[in-house]
């Protein structure tokens, strides 16, 4: 796993000084006025003006008037009154790192790192600048400098709060969660008074999988529940949680977000999104129906509340979902991929073409709209038309994997074997990583003339195919059909048991397996697995046709 890059930072150091506040990515979503802790910002460096400049009137004066400034919110002012400063004592070291945490709290970062690398060269044993330039080294991602200070200050300062807490902070960064977790658990209380450092440790400590520290964390973020400064923090880490596919976390910081919380629909979004993933479909389809019920739902909550839909066999209430997706959103084209592949499933190949053409008018230029267009060209036995489509697809972008795809399938149904051979053997060299034109290519081999010669090949590509997908129901498949054209029994009933425990819907498989068992003589198991093969084989009447043809059953 990465460390949070890219963060933004809280606006106070852990001193209290300045810790400035990393712009965009990780953090994005947290708030953090900058006014707020505005008053709090100088306060370890602001040293009595008497021991500053003394003899230096000027100096002083131009000082005292920034810091005021600074105190009033007027960064512009304050920095311009403390650059007088420096100008007028330049020797002066608190100068430069005042200026330097005003620059800070307007986001001008290297400004911030030359006035507080100045202030250390000036006086290298003062440990708040070392600390504070420290801050703004980690938060302009200079690791190592930054430790390097906070070693400084940790040798000098055993158990520095501050210090400590950063340390943690560059741990993080690093990638280093135990580690991170650790240093920041031991500062708790300096983690907990603000949202964005808590996160930091959330997630550090979701890393590590320091379970104590994620119920502590949990147990703070419960007690501002319904703090709109802290409606942010709650629904990071719910995020957290829910990209890595933790179920029982993401549950568990859902059930503290109350009904009028202003992310409620965003992260009930992720929830519904992990339930989905997890399978509980209905589960996901009910708590986006409560989150329509509280406010309109967002395109892609349509979007994935069609799925639900379709997931349990309401394919109306689906199409429901994704008119409304595409009407949330006329300039995008993504609900209409859904759409499509629903008017496929359901044999409507003249709405699906309906579809694909007001999406061609929405992105002429987009080459997954031209892969939609040529897959339902290829359902209207329209093998020409898809070859135009998938070759326009590749035109316009060479590394889609899809059109190729594609445009093999359609050579292969057209029946130009040896052309779709040749597609998908350029796959396989444009995208070794990608497992599907392995398959195609091994399943071409198995349904040619020369299909014993090509045993060989066959078995070599398939193999390299579950290197890239161990559990592809299509390798098994395709695996124990070779073994069985070999005649080794035992072995194609293991490849079919593998492609069954991988995906049991496909009634190919279980007529495969009940012809090895009637074969070994195993006349309950063949009849059973027959039966099988019976139930689904209906099912599958209307379903694309197969790009890729193998032994049929």
């Amino acid at each position: 796993m990465t460390p949070l890059n890219g963060r933004a930072r809280s606006a106070l150091s852990p001193a209290g000084t300045f810790l400035p506040k990393r712009s965009q990515h990780f953090f994005a979503l947290v708030p953090g006025p900058r006014g707020r802790f505005a008053v709090l910002v100088l306060l370890a460096i602001l040293i009595p003006l008497k021991t500053c400049a003394q003899g230096r009137p000027a100096a002083e004066a131009h000082a005292a008037n920034g810091i005021s400034l600074a105190k009033a919110h007027k960064w512009p002012a304050a920095e311009e009154e403390l650059r007088a400063a420096v100008l007028a004592a330049p020797q002066v070291a608190v100068y430069h790192a005042q200026l330097g945490s005003v620059q800070g709290l307007q986001l001008k970062w290297r400004e911030a790192l030359g006035s507080f690398a100045k202030a250390v060269e000036l006086d290298p044993k003062n440990l708040n600048f070392r600390r504070e330039a420290a801050a703004v080294q980690w938060q302009l991602g200079l690791l190592d400098p930054a430790e390097a200070n906070l070693g400084y200050v940790l040798q000098r300062s055993p158990g520095d709060p501050g210090a400590t807490l950063l340390l943690g902070l560059v741990a993080e960064a690093r990638g280093n969660f135990a580690k991170a977790t650790r240093l920041l658990a031991s500062q708790f209380d300096l983690v907990a008074a603000q949202p964005v450092r808590l996160i930091t440790l959330f997630h550090s400590a979701f890393q590590s999988g320091d379970q104590a520290t994620l119920e502590k964390v949990i147990a703070v973020l419960k007690t501002h529940a319904s703090d709109p400064l802290w409606a942010n923090a709650l629904s990071r880490c719910l995020e957290i949680a829910a990209n890595a596919g933790d179920v029982a976390a993401s549950e568990s910081l859902f059930a503290l977000i109350p009904a009028d919380h202003p992310e409620q629909a965003a992260v009930g979004l992720q929830i519904a999104k992990l339930r989905y993933r997890n399978g509980q479909f209905a589960q996901a389809q009910e708590l986006l129906l409560q989150l329509a019920g509280r406010g309109p739902l967002s395109a892609a909550a349509e979007m994935l509340l069609g799925n639900c839909y379709e997931a349990g066999q309401r394919p109306q209430l689906a199409a429901q979902a994704y008119q409304r997706a595409m009407e949330l959103d006329p300039s995008e084209v993504s609900p209409y991929e859904d759409m499509i592949s629903l008017q496929l499933d359901l044999g409507k190949t003249a709405s699906a073409l309906e579809f694909v053409e007001r999406a061609l008018a929405i992105a002429p230029s987009n080459a997954k709209v031209w892969v939609w267009k040529g897959n339902v060209e290829l359902r209207r036995n329209s093998f020409k038309e898809a070859q135009d489509s998938f070759l326009q697809a590749s035109k316009l972008d060479s590394a889609n994997a899809d059109a190729l795809l594609g445009l093999g399938g359609a050579h292969a149904l057209a029946g130009l074997p040896e052309a779709a051979i040749s597609e998908y053997q350029k796959g396989i060299s444009q995208f070794p990583g990608d497992a599907r034109f392995y398959l195609a290519c091994a399943a071409m081999f198995l349904a040619s003339p020369n299909a014993p010669q090509l045993q060989s090949q066959s078995e070599s590509l398939l193999k390299e195919a579950l290197k890239r997908t161990p559990h592809s129901a299509e390798a098994h498949y395709l695996l124990g059909q070779l073994a069985l054209q070999r005649g080794r029994l035992q072995e194609a009933e293991g490849e079919f048991l593998s492609s069954i425990a991988a995906d049991a819907g496909k009634s190919k498989t279980h007529f495969a397996l009940s012809v090895v068992y009637r074969r070994l003589g195993r006349t309950a198991e063949a009849t059973k697995q027959f039966a099988i093969y019976q139930s689904l084989k209906p099912a599958e009447e209307n379903e694309p046709a197969a790009a890729t043809p193998v032994e049929k059953p």
